[in-house]
């Protein structure tokens, strides 16, 4: 195991190079300039746009070659200077430091909610089969698949917030993270965030402890005189577990660049997902690729994560 985890640690520098890469170029290329707010501002004010323009870009190495400047950028980079953002006028890091705690917890919190309650519908579902509780279950597992973040976002701000007053329309950044209030303020994001992966995990754990509950050796098991409890969770969830830690571990790093930004934008939470948007529209090149730098390398290490996992649900797995 210790050299395969070797082995995927050194393809993850690899791809996190090529993603920084890809990013660095697609920016450069794009229209438009991080000087262009600047420019903005300047021609209001009747100064010559191009001498200070010229300035801006040799300050911040912008006017090198486009080769000079990939490589000054991985040389920083190495050195754990991620560069300059040009929008909010602060190192790359700080900025990061500052808005990263509330992306982990929007996404910490929904998966949590996400994976208990939809592992636990799923079972129940299962074991409840083909009555009332699992066509009803079944019904909303397949609205809430079908249902749109930023439309389920919208709908719960404008029922809860607006018509019933019981939460803030705007999550509050004034309020202590470690709070009651705090998580009061998460309750509409959570649910907007976590609603498609509750109905997604119950219909993958109901179809894998289905699976499971028809093979031999749980006919075997209640032949022992195990109660229907042991049988359905030492041997049969076990052995359904593999599919439902594939799906849970994958929407873990997927809603990291998908759900979580638009959930963010949506209720005006600071984190990571506002951060890169905003960067985007600026052309703040240093926010863009250090976001999507760490996005990435949440993914691959996710992945990486779920293999060792797999290890250790079924021994007979080996790499």
């Amino acid at each position: 195991m210790g050299p395969y985890i070797i082995r995927r640690l050194i393809y993850t520098i690899v791809i996190a190079w090529g993603v920084v890469t890809i990013t660095f170029i697609l920016l450069r290329i794009s229209p438009g300039s991080p000087v262009d707010k600047y420019v903005a501002n300047i021609a209001a004010r009747g100064q010559d746009i191009n001498q200070v323009t010229a300035a801006i870009e040799a300050r911040y190495g912008l006017d090198k070659p486009l080769h000079q400047q990939y490589f000054d950028y991985l040389g920083n980079l190495v050195q754990g200077n991620w560069g300059w953002s040009l929008s909010t006028s602060m190192p790359v890091t700080k900025l990061l430091q500052k808005h990263w705690i509330y992306s982990f917890q929007l996404i910490l919190l929904s998966f949590l909610f996400a994976s208990t309650l939809g592992i636990l519908l799923g079972i129940y579902s299962a074991v409840r089969q083909h009555t009332k509780i699992d066509y009803i279950a079944t019904f909303f597992s397949f609205v809430g698949i079908s249902t749109p973040t930023f439309w389920l976002g919208v709908m719960l701000i404008l029922l809860f917030s607006v018509k019933l007053a019981w939460f803030k329309t705007y999550y509050d950044t004034g309020l202590p993270i470690f709070s009651l209030a705090n998580l009061k303020a998460l309750i509409l994001p959570v649910a907007t965030l976590g609603t498609g992966m509750v109905a997604g995990y119950s219909r993958y754990t109901r179809s894998s402890i289905l699976d499971n509950l028809r093979k031999e050796f749980v006919r075997t098991a209640r032949a022992k005189g195990l109660d229907e409890k042991t049988v359905l969770f030492r041997h049969v969830f076990r052995n359904a577990m593999l599919p439902i830690i594939t799906i849970v571990m994958f929407d873990l790093g997927s809603i990291v660049f998908g759900g979580a930004y638009f959930t963010e934008i949506i209720f005006g939470i600071p984190g990571l997902g506002q951060v890169s948007f905003n960067a985007v529209f600026a052309n703040d090149y240093a926010v863009v690729v250090a976001v999507t730098l760490i996005g990435a390398f949440i993914i691959l290490l996710t992945n990486l994560a779920t293999d060792i996992i797999y290890t250790w649900v079924d021994p007979r797995i080996r790499y």
